[in-house]
């Protein structure tokens, strides 16, 4: 006896709705939960360099429908990035976010990509990213040194912006997530920072390590985050923290310190801009 074929069509569909790419993703709704997935179409998201955290974010957004994002780096792919997702050979020396968002053009069209190849900080592209910033649903940290993260967070304070702060530790054996909600959650500058068990270990320059399954684990947790805040999907997490070698998960809540210099001043509840 022959096999019969199958519909050309999702089994929990109605025979009259046709699939697209966005069909398994809008299936969440069928196991009761309110949203709507489309309304991604209509998000603008930021992300603050397109390394190891960044372009796997960036990928993840693209296919999920986020209609528009913002990319900033100021590097170049170099041989040592291959071993992360999204380089090829062919595309060593050319700019980072220049291949990230040709990437995601190829991964879904519907994106509109506002890639710029330059320093945050730095004079002329200060403005670029204050504007993104200023206009954007959500920012996604992608930068690994200290001054850059509080300059990003200081941003996102300063025009009230939900920051999914993420990185990655110099072994690449452990890393951590926040959500910054400013005027109502702790900000980085807050927290200064929480260790892993294993980072007493740990010495080195930055980025000595890089390690792309860890790299994984931490850019997908920071994605999903920040698609619960979009979405209005459960409870966003407060601070995770993950260890490599352990396989331990652990969760923190934070508190605003009243003192600090970067958020106290900030009130939640003011329309204005901190």
């Amino acid at each position: 006896m022959e096999p019969k074929s199958s519909p050309d069509i999702a089994p929990n569909l109605a025979p009259d709705i046709a699939p697209d790419r966005y069909t398994r993703l809008k299936a969440i709704k069928d196991f009761g939960y309110d949203i709507t997935w489309t309304d991604l179409a209509n998000r603008t998201i930021t992300i603050a360099g397109v390394g190891g955290l960044g372009m796997i974010t960036a990928d993840i957004l693209a296919r999920c429908g986020v209609g528009q994002l913002n990319l900033f780096d100021k590097d170049t792919v170099d041989t040592v990035n291959l071993n992360r997702i999204g380089f090829l050979e062919s595309d060593i020396g050319k700019d980072k976010v220049s291949v990230i968002a040709r990437n995601i053009n190829q991964i879904n069209p519907d994106v509109k990509t506002r890639p710029v190849h330059g320093d945050i900080m730095n004079f002329g592209v200060e403005d670029l990213f204050d504007e993104a910033v200023a206009n954007s649903d959500a920012v996604l940290m992608g930068v690994d040194n200290y001054p850059a993260r509080m300059f990003v967070n200081q941003k996102c304070i300063n025009h009230k912006k939900p920051l999914f702060n993420a990185g990655v530790s110099r072994s690449a054996l452990s890393g951590f997530v926040q959500s910054i909600f400013p005027g109502k959650t702790a900000c980085l500058q807050c927290v200064a920072r929480v260790k892993g068990t294993n980072e007493n270990l740990e010495r080195g320059a930055s980025c000595v390590a890089s390690l792309p399954t860890t790299f994984a684990i931490i850019a997908g947790i920071q994605t999903q985050e920040t698609l619960k805040f979009l979405l209005g999907l459960g409870t966003v997490l407060d601070y995770i923290t993950y260890n490599a070698l352990t396989g331990d998960f652990h969760q923190f809540q934070t508190s605003r310190d009243p003192h600090c210099s970067a958020c106290s001043t900030c009130d939640s509840d003011d329309d204005t801009d901190c």
